[in-house]
């Protein structure tokens, strides 16, 4: 089972609500077994998985003209929510008291630890590895990125451009490696409280982005 959703990824990251998501699937078991591979630790992500509260199945957008029942589960501007009235039809984002946001965790230390690190993080690993499926092709002109959003026949490709290319990836492994350092030096703020398995050492050497290896921190538990 895995920590995040296609639906948290294009909420969490630059993609926007239109943005093809064919690739999350795939990407996103690869994404966390890295992670826990080589940052997290194996124990800490099992740790993680053992307090996920599983979405229902039937998890969809929410619909304007449906009527919820008390622990209907619905998907609203990227985020899930969980009807605590019968007979439920007013929309989520409003705030009235028909809903409640649904908790990813059943333990509220990692839903802490979800909701300001490790979501937006993974998210960016996911989107960062989708961008080249979905924003770039290779064929005959070689590299090309897509321009135009197909209104008005306005689409189409073109070579992308090496600026382009560092540009992007240089902005993404910043925002990752900025999350990454945050997280983990939350988990050494907390880690008497957390109630997190103990790890025993974490550095950039296996936690950053890859390119970005030479510049080293390090916390211990």
């Amino acid at each position: 089972m895995s920590l995040i959703t296609a639906y948290e990824v294009l909420k969490y990251s630059p993609a926007g609500s239109d943005y093809p998501t064919a690739q999350f699937c795939e990407l996103i078991p690869q994404i966390e077994q890295e992670f826990a591979r080589d940052c997290l630790g194996q124990e800490l992500y099992d740790y993680f998985v053992s307090k996920l509260t599983a979405y229902p199945a039937t998890t969809q957008e929410w619909d304007a003209s449906g009527s919820y029942c008390i622990g209907d589960v619905v998907i609203r501007n990227g985020c899930l929510f969980i009807s605590v009235l019968e007979h439920s039809d007013s929309d989520p984002l409003l705030g009235e008291d028909d809903w409640e946001p649904f908790e990813r965790f059943t333990d509220a230390q990692v839903n802490t630890f979800w909701e300001k690190y490790l979501r937006r993080l993974l998210a960016l690993k996911v989107y960062s590895a989708s961008l080249l499926y979905t924003t770039w092709r290779a064929g005959a002109g070689g590299l090309t990125i897509a321009v135009g959003d197909g209104v008005g026949g306005g689409s189409g490709f073109r070579a992308a451009t090496k600026a382009e290319l560092s540009d992007v990836k240089t902005g993404l492994i910043a925002e990752i490696e900025r999350v990454t350092a945050n997280m983990l030096q939350w988990i050494k703020d907390n880690s008497e409280t957390s109630g997190f398995p103990k790890v025993k050492s974490c550095s950039n050497d296996l936690c950053a982005t890859s390119g970005r290896r030479a510049r080293r921190w390090a916390w211990k538990v």
